[in-house]
């Protein structure tokens, strides 16, 4: 074969290594690593230079040494390379034999051909020997048992398939994503620190290791815990967590995911949240989430989560925090009420009955304050944050759209409470929202024994519709007797419950 043939067969490895490496072809993963094929046409080109410029001896019959035995060992590459890609392809399940067993198998045959070319230009007693010698010296020398025992361990893991690339692990403590199982470690991507944790592979024989991509990689199971006042019955408490999961939107529905009564303390109850999710790389985010919502819940029942104190403060000391504490919020609850005109019509003694007889109430980012298609109930004024206001998407789509934002000040929830009716939208908060309720029996009771303030309180609600919605003044003359109707017939149901 000519040197300039062997020149370009040279250069088409280049070609199609980077076929290879890049992956964009079809037959890509068909194309070996040209690696031996490279040097099989390196030392046959060195053979033709050397020969051509009539030197002779013992390098050229090594270069032909090098040239068949590097183009064997190219041609059993090639080979197990077609062999794993018809097993992965034939087999039910779609995976191939693991690649470490291809890789051993490889290396074995290499020492073959090169014992047997060797052994053919009978250099395997001399020159060839030595170099044997010192490839397993190299092998067999200081530290000879680590190596074993990684590759020992590799094969293991590769055999009996305890994990592969793309699962979530925990290996000796370690907790991350495999990224690459080699002869010697076990990459893991930690994704919380952003980084690749690189652990020996005979570390796996010693230490437990959990793979939590198994039995199945489309949900991961989570376990929290969460601690509980004593006061909060059992039951009340399991019913709140319980529901806390049930409105997440990652968590999946699953029929074993109970709240457990996981130990019982001195000053406390602590609760297991057992629920998978789909995305194990969000754990993080979805824990926070949770425990925030639950925060949150147990603040609205009107319990806190038990912490160790060492108060040094007198009963009276600590009375008179939270009076002051309290005559702050209802200071802040009666300016807040006074100023928003729907209320403009109420005396200042019917504001304070509605600061005295209705709560404030914390949400979490996230939570929802009024579902669309929930009657009646309570109507809300924003203290504190920001909500977002949903409705479904009109294109059909799925999930809500954003339509408004509401901010401090804000007002919602009047027609629904103040008629009965379904909710026209769902309510969102931002961030941490505090308002205050207007309770449907609150706003009752004002307006049975006001009904000026009734019809003044539609005539401002029929104003700020028209606004919304451009109405004319006849209709919104009509939108305001529709609602002072209503409204009348709403309150006398509820006066007979």
């Amino acid at each position: 074969m000519g040197i300039f043939v062997l020149f370009l067969l040279w250069s088409l490895t280049f070609l199609l290594g980077r076929w290879k490496q890049q992956g964009t072809r079809r037959f890509s993963r068909l194309i070996p690593s040209m690696v031996f094929f490279r040097v099989s046409l390196t030392a046959a080109l060195l053979s033709r230079l050397v020969t051509s410029s009539g030197l002779q001896g013992d390098v050229v019959g090594w270069f032909a040494v090098v040239a068949r035995a590097g183009l064997y060992v190219a041609l059993v590459e090639l080979t197990l390379d077609l062999v794993w890609v018809a097993v992965a392809r034939f087999n039910h399940r779609g995976v191939a034999p693991p690649r470490i067993l291809k890789d051993l198998a490889l290396v074995t045959a290499s020492v073959a051909i090169v014992a047997a070319e060797l052994n053919s230009q009978g250099l395997l007693s001399t020159v060839g020997s030595a170099a044997v010698l010192g490839g397993l010296a190299f092998l067999v020398g200081p530290g000879s048992a680590n190596q074993i025992g990684n590759i020992s361990a590799a094969l293991a893991v590769q055999v009996e398939r305890q994990f592969e690339v793309g699962d979530w692990v925990e290996i000796a403590g370690e907790l991350g994503r495999v990224d690459n199982i080699s002869w010697n470690s076990t990459y893991l991507y930690d994704d919380q620190l952003d980084r690749i944790v690189i652990i020996p592979n005979s570390l796996i024989d010693k230490s437990s290791s959990v793979n939590y991509s198994r039995p199945s990689s489309a949900k991961y199971r989570l376990t929290m815990e969460i601690s509980l006042p004593l006061e909060l019955a059992p039951g009340k408490a399991i019913s709140l967590l319980q529901g806390v999961l049930d409105v997440h939107d990652e968590v999946m529905a699953d029929e074993h995911s109970p709240v457990e009564i996981f130990s019982v303390n001195k000053d406390s109850i602590a609760y297991a949240l057992n629920f998978f999710i789909a995305d194990f790389a969000r754990r993080m985010l979805v824990k926070s989430a949770i425990f925030s919502s639950a925060w949150y819940a147990v603040e609205r029942a009107g319990y806190a989560f038990p912490y160790a104190v060492v108060d040094l403060r007198t009963a009276r000391s600590q009375r008179q925090l939270l009076d002051e504490r309290q005559r702050s919020s209802w200071l802040e609850s009666f300016a807040r009420l006074r100023r928003v005109e729907l209320f403009a019509s109420l005396s200042d003694a019917e504001i304070e009955a509605i600061v005295d007889r209705d709560r404030l109430l914390s949400y979490g980012p996230g939570e929802m304050l009024v579902v669309m298609g929930d009657v009646g109930g309570s109507m809300y004024v924003i203290m504190e944050g920001s909500c977002s206001v949903l409705i479904p998407n009109p294109s059909g789509g799925s999930g809500l759209i954003e339509v408004a934002q509401l901010h401090e000040g804000a007002v919602f929830g009047e027609i629904s409470a103040l008629t009965d009716s379904p909710r026209t939208a769902s309510v969102q908060a931002m961030n941490h929202v505090v308002v205050q309720e207007v309770s449907q029996r609150q706003i009752e009771a004002i307006f049975l024994g006001n009904e000026a303030a009734m019809a003044e309180f539609a005539k401002v609600m029929a104003q700020r519709e028209a606004e919304r919605k451009a109405f004319s003044a006849e209709q919104t003359e009509e939108f305001e007797l529709g609602l002072v109707e209503r409204m009348t017939k709403t309150f006398s149901r509820l006066m007979f419950r």
